[in-house]
Formats: structure tokens, sequence, C-alpha cells
């Protein structure tokens, strides 16, 4: 039992350590900037310290907070799921065709980097400023890293793998379903990993653009800054923070579940 506590305790100790010092740097901050307590009450314009977060968190903000919440949720979740679909779909799909991915990778480099910013406009031009706006600009943003990732993990299969299948005369979808597919599920969960967090991203910068409707995340940061709301303001971007955290910690959970039992380093 003790050796059980050490070790939470040394697992548990570094990371409440830098918390500590984020906190800690939090409040240096908050207490250095020049004008940060103007306000005729004495709450903070600009970063407001940690004890002072909930301050101005009225019944109506909260209402607000969580109509935005859910908002930005559900648009991350449904294109995270979308740019898993697609994603796979094409890595998959480039990994039987050279001449597929030779014809297809030169664009989905381009659409990678170029900046989403630029694109949210004309999407919203196209598509219109609705929830299907909303998706296509977290889907740009999160499918990539899952292509890139599939393409790698099914081409990566060895060689002797393939040969026990083709002495045991399998179709190409059994070879895909049987073998490809399990052995490159952890490549594939990296490229989810970082794909979940790339979708809470596309979720909220691109609420950033949406006029119409209840705004998400994006658009009540923005609200909460341009009325020195501090307090509030800190507080959906903590939220924003959460959703992301929450999106990974899940992936990674799946990965725990489906994959470490036999793929063990």
């Amino acid at each position: 039992m003790a050796a059980r506590v050490a070790q939470l305790l040394k697992r548990s100790l570094p990371p409440l350590i830098v918390l500590g010092v984020v906190i800690a740097g939090w409040y240096a901050l908050a207490y250095s900037l020049d004008n940060n307590f103007a306000s005729g009450d004495g709450s903070a314009l600009l970063v407001p310290p940690p004890h002072q977060l909930f301050v101005g968190l009225n019944d109506a903000t909260l209402d607000r907070i969580t109509q935005a919440t859910w908002i930005s949720l559900s648009t991350a979740f449904v294109g995270f799921l979308l740019a898993i679909a697609i994603g796979v779909t094409l890595g998959v799909a480039m990994s039987f065709s050279r001449s597929l991915e030779s014809a297809l990778w030169p664009w989905l480099i381009a659409i990678q980097v170029t900046p989403i910013i630029v694109l949210t406009p004309i999407i919203i031009r196209v598509v219109g400023a609705s929830f299907g706006a909303r998706l296509t600009v977290t889907v740009l943003i999160a499918f990539f890293p899952i292509t890139s990732n599939t393409l790698f993990g099914v081409r990566s299969v060895s060689s002797g793998l393939h040969d026990v299948f083709t002495l045991a005369r399998a179709t190409r979808w059994q070879r895909l379903i049987r073998l490809q597919l399990p052995a490159a599920s952890p490549t594939i969960f990296a490229g989810l990993r970082v794909s979940a967090g790339l979708a809470v991203i596309g979720a909220i910068v691109g609420d950033f653009f949406f006029t119409r409707g209840t705004p998400g995340l994006g658009r009540l940061i923005t609200f909460f800054f341009q009325d020195t709301r501090s307090g509030p303001m800190f507080v959906t971007a903590l939220i924003a923070a959460g959703i992301g955290l929450g999106f990974f910690l899940l992936v990674s959970l799946l990965r725990r579940l489906l994959v470490s039992p036999w793929d063990q380093p």
C-alpha cells in the first residue's frame, strides 16, 4: 500500500509543481500590468488573477456561456467524426493507388498549409453562415493528420505479414480489414490525438467569423474582450481549453482500450 502511495505521489508531484508555477506566474502577470485594476470596483480589466475569475458571472452570462459551449462542443465533435471518416478513407484510398496519391497529395498539402483564416470568409460566402460552414472549417483543419498517419500506417505493414495473407489467398478487402488497419491503428491513433485538438481549434476559430445566430465560444470571447469583462473572457477561454483536453483524453482512452492491450513497446 505504501509503495502504491509513493508511486502515485511520484507521478502526481511534477504536474502539481508545474501547476503551482503557472498559478504563481499568473498572479505575477496580473499584478505587474499597468492599470490592470483601474476599474472602479477593483476588478481586473486585462488579466484577472485566479481568485477573480468568476467576478461578473451572473445568471445571464452563465446562460450565454452554456449555449456557446454547446455550439462549439457539437461543432468540434461532429467535425472530428467527419474528419476521421474523410481522413481514414483518403489515407486508405491513396495507399491502394500511387497514381491517386500523386494526384491528391499536393492538393492536400496546399489545404493544410493555407491559413484557415483566409479560407473561412470564402467558405461562408459559398456555404453560408450555417452549421455546415462551421463543420467545413473544422474538418479542413482536422483531417490532414489522420490522412497522413493512415497512409503511413497502412503502407508500413511488413512484407512478411503480407506474404502470409497472400498464401491464404486473402482478398484486398480481407487484407485491409484483418491486417492493414489493425497493424496501422497505433499510427492512426497518433493522428487522431493531434486532430482531436485541431477540431476544437477549428470550431473556435471558425466561430470568430459567424455573426449570425447564437455565438459559440469564439465570438463570446471576442464579445467579453470588447466589453472589458476579463473574468468571463478567461472562463470562456478555459472552457475551450477544457474541451480540447477532453477530446485528447477521450482519444487516449480509446487507444488504451483498443490498441494498448496488444501493442506493447
